[in-house]
């Protein structure tokens, strides 16, 4: 036992870092999922929780036949019966509904306005008693019969703006008598029953001449049974998801769930964007996934080389032990035996990091071979090595660095096979993508490592012979320290190939992960220029034509540019209607002028801008816009009047329009004639500079009161003017889902790379500082300094650090342009492929790293030689002098 404590002194610092090292391992394999998990689960509840009614909820509708006699609220348990168990588990509340055909539902005798009847949709179903309180009246209960009244009743606001009270009436398609017998006032305006009709919290009062009013009232169901027999009723059966049992992990079967669903209506079919919404995330989560189990791996392979690292300086220790065990006939199993009972120490450190890493909160991942594996490393790694120095027993300190010029055939092989497995993962990673089933392949998301520790091994071949070169040209200069410096990195260059490995890899994780930050950084940039087109957008419903100068007028603006949208214009194509397309109507000139005071990287084409007035107008098509028109005579509805226009380009985009957008015509507003120009109204601006957005707010509100007042106005109207920055813009791309564990992956990435690094110049340090001592101890006898000897390290180690750090820097800024296609960053800017951006501040911390390595490297050395005691190296003559 007395021999185990002291064996366990002997090599007490190497073994409480190989501890460290599998502690933090721990906490990286273990911990870091689990915060990457929560984050990317806290993601998908808010993208879910955001979502539109008619995306997140499971809504079946369908038409009950003449003779059907199901119950709507029985039916509503059975279409629930059917799902599959994972949506089924998942349902947070479910409702009814049963409502007549907006559309066909008009009213007279309400005391409205009747040149277009208003539109009284009649609604009954499950839980509005609970969502509303009576104000007055009473809740409907229509009678049977054909001359009684339909009994609703209809909420507080719009019992006041559509003048109706209890007691009033007025006749559903002027046939069936309709009676007011009640006025509600809902519990939350905000709740998710009011969702899909809106309606019938605020009546659509109309903003033109011939608008008619819109609003949603609540019957019975005795009520929408006979006002059937007037128009069709649609019965709809909804579902909400509770967006907090969902996570990763059940996302498939969910996605798959809802896939089947649409097979499942019965008499129905649903309506929902549910599992197109979850692919979407998915796909976001898969990428950033990708990402850090590229940095996870790069951080993993770094601990895993300093431990190896470890386990060499604790054998280099004990050589003549292990030496003269050796030579009394100590079997080689045996020796091996010995220090494996010391390294189980380490355990208890993997069993603490292991308890640490499952403490943290967030959803587990099955990452508990990969520790196992990473702790038998630790464990191993000295027994192996100790039985491997044993076969070849000395008991003199050798010439590494001597020996480190002779490069046998192994390890030229192996050196060769680094670099073979690492340009073949590049191949795999560009062609199959590094996540593409859903699952991370474990040797894809490694190469990035791979490459770099075949950059230093291709480093540490080409080195020596220029630092050798350098040596023997500074022999012309004047003092030794430059000379014996020099030389002595030629000579021990191959031998600190391990720690020059492990700083190179470190590196490249740092720098990998700054280089794909400011890549997402610019991609996001990028998305935001073209989704504003312009510094500011200012949008409301239509503004009249003072509004452009007084947007000018504000203080802070260069440039404005008028345009008008009509999301579902009529495309037609030789008289015959296509279908619709979104078309834009854009102030040319004035469009170019504000693309140039914003700085926005966007040319329209000269046939957009440089028109003129033309009977026929000149538009720009999206491709497959352009493919229905083909030859033939496009016209295209702009606030109901149809425009001819010809086609003058075909783009895959234009800003401002939304990036992926494939059926779109953009108009210029110059082109259009003068009679026709006065029909098109603005319904936004783009703006150039820097104004006050509640200037620009209040400008543009004033805008709207003026068109509104122009001609017919409804009761109530308010203008709503929207204002949008550049700034708030790019903030919502920073908002996104994953954006968390993409910041998480990173700082990981950059936090690790650089504390390895260091950790990695200590090696460096300690593999050569016996020797160096002993240089050190009989040049101090020829006058040598203290402050030369320092200088002597630092021109010892200084080519081959800043040569690593370079490489390692090179290779992380390179490795996103090799893997770019794997990588998938285009799923965190939008839709936008921008390159890889250099980041020159990575130039600047790659010396800061040098230096910082450099005053490590002196501390180390000043720590190490106070150990080694220098005066007894020099006066016992033996390398293991000082050895405690």
């Amino acid at each position: 036992m007395k021999g185990w404590i002291a064996r366990v002194r002997a090599g007490a610092g190497p073994l409480a870092l190989l501890g460290v090292l599998t502690l933090a391992a721990g906490l990286l394999v273990l911990g870091a999922p689990r915060i990457a998990n929560q984050l990317t689960d806290e993601g998908l509840r808010n993208d879910v929780s955001a979502l539109s009614y008619t995306s997140r909820d499971l809504t079946f509708r369908g038409v009950k036949a003449p003779n059907a006699n199901w119950a709507p609220d029985r039916r509503l348990t059975q279409q629930r019966d059917l799902l599959y168990p994972v949506l089924r588990e998942r349902i947070q509340q479910s409702w009814w509904a049963a409502s007549t055909s907006p559309e066909d539902s008009f009213v007279r005798g309400t005391g409205l306005p009747e040149r277009t009847p208003p539109l009284f949709s009649v609604r009954t179903g499950s839980g509005l008693e609970e969502q509303a309180d009576l104000v007055a009246g009473r809740w409907p209960q229509t009678r049977p019969g054909t001359d009684v009244p339909v009994e609703v009743v209809l909420t507080e606001y719009n019992a006041e703006q559509l003048e109706q009270r209890v007691g009033s009436t007025f006749r559903f398609q002027d046939s069936v008598p309709v009676e007011v017998v009640g006025i509600i006032a809902p519990h939350d305006e905000n709740g998710t029953f009011w969702e899909p009709v809106p309606t019938a919290l605020r009546a659509y009062l109309p903003n033109e001449d011939g608008d008619p009013y819109r609003a949603v009232v609540f019957s019975d169901e005795t009520g929408v049974t006979r006002l059937a027999k007037q128009v069709q009723v649609t019965y709809e059966w909804r579902y909400r998801i509770d967006a907090a049992t969902l996570d990763l992990a059940v996302l498939p079967a969910v996605v798959e769930g809802t896939s089947v669903a649409r097979r499942q209506g019965i008499e129905s079919s649903l309506t929902t964007g549910l599992d197109t919404a979850l692919d979407r995330f998915a796909e976001r989560a898969r990428a950033a996934q990708a990402l850090l189990a590229v940095v996870q791996l790069g951080a993993l392979v770094t601990l895993a080389g300093l431990v190896v690292l470890a386990a060499r300086v604790l054998v280099s220790r004990r050589r003549a032990e292990f030496a003269l065990l050796r030579a009394r006939g100590g079997a080689i199993l045996t020796i091996g035996s010995y220090t494996l009972l010391e390294s189980l120490l380490v355990l208890p450190a993997a069993v603490l990091g292991a308890l640490l890493g499952a403490a943290v909160p967030g959803r587990p991942a099955n990452t508990w071979p990969v520790l196992a594996a990473f702790t038998a490393l630790a464990v191993c790694a000295v027994p192996v090595m100790t039985m491997r120095t044993s076969r070849d027993p000395s008991f003199s300190g050798e010439r590494a660095d001597v020996a480190s010029t002779r490069v046998g055939l192994k390890r030229r092989t192996a050196e060769l096979s680094l670099l073979v497995l690492a340009g073949a993962g590049v191949w795999l990673l560009r062609e199959r993508g590094l996540s593409e089933t859903g699952e991370v392949d474990v040797y894809l998301a490694a190469v990035p490592a791979l490459l770099a520790a075949g950059a230093a091994v291709a480093m540490v071949r080409v080195i020596p012979p220029v630092v050798a070169w350098l040596g023997r040209l500074a022999v012309r200069g004047r003092g030794a320290v430059g000379f014996l410096g020099l030389s002595r990195a030629g000579r021990t260059a191959g031998a600190v190939i391990g720690p020059v490995a492990v700083l190179v890899v470190a590196v490249s994780t740092a720098v990998f992960s700054v280089a794909v930050a400011g890549t997402i950084d610019a991609g996001r940039d990028r998305a935001t220029d073209l989704r504003m087109a312009a510094d500011v957008k200012v949008d409301g419903y239509y503004f009249d034509e003072r509004t452009a100068a007084e947007l000018a007028a504000v203080p802070g603006v260069t440039a404005v540019a008028p345009y008008m949208i009509e999301s579902a214009g009529d495309l037609a194509v030789d008289q015959q209607r296509k279908g619709t397309v979104y078309a834009l109507v854009l102030d040319g000139p004035a469009y170019a002028k504000v693309l140039a005071e914003s700085g926005v990287q966007f040319t329209p084409p000269a046939a957009f801008t440089e028109t003129g007035q033309s009977p026929v107008i000149p538009a720009l098509l999206s491709p497959g816009a352009a493919k229905q028109v083909g030859d033939g005579k496009g016209m295209v509805t702009l606030r109901g009047r149809f425009y001819d226009f010809s086609v003058a380009a075909v783009v895959d985009g234009f800003p401002p329009i939304a990036n992926g957008a494939t059926n779109f015509i953009v108009l210029p507003w110059q082109a259009f004639p003068a009679d026709s120009r006065q029909a098109l109204l603005p319904s936004g601006y783009l703006l150039a500079g820097d104004p006050d957005p509640q200037a620009l707010r209040a400008a543009g509100d004033a805008g709207q009161e003026r068109w509104a007042s122009t001609g017919y106005r409804a009761k109530s109207y308010e203008p709503v003017t929207l204002v949008t920055t550049w700034d708030s813009a790019r903030a919502e791309l920073d908002e996104t889902s994953v954006n968390a564990v993409i910041t998480f992956a990173f700082a990981i990435g950059a936090g690790t790379g650089v504390l390895l690094a260091l950790l990695a110049i200590g090696f460096a340090v300690v593999s050569g500082a016996r020797g160096r001592g002993t240089v050190l101890s009989r040049l101090r006898t020829m006058g040598l300094t203290r402050g030369q000897g320092r200088g002597l390290l630092l021109v010892e180690l200084m080519p081959v650090v800043t040569v690593a750090v370079l490489t390692g820097a090179v290779v992380g800024v390179a490795m996103p342009r090799l893997i770019a296609p794997a990588l998938g960053l285009d799923t965190f800017t939008d839709g936008i492929t921008v390159g890889v951006a250099f980041d020159p501040l990575v130039a600047g911390a790659a010396v800061a790293l040098v230096l910082i390595g450099m005053l490590t490297a002196l501390a180390v050395e000043t720590l190490f030689n106070r150990r080694l005691r220098l005066g007894e190296v020099l006066r016992l003559g033996s390398f293991e002098a000082g050895e405690s």
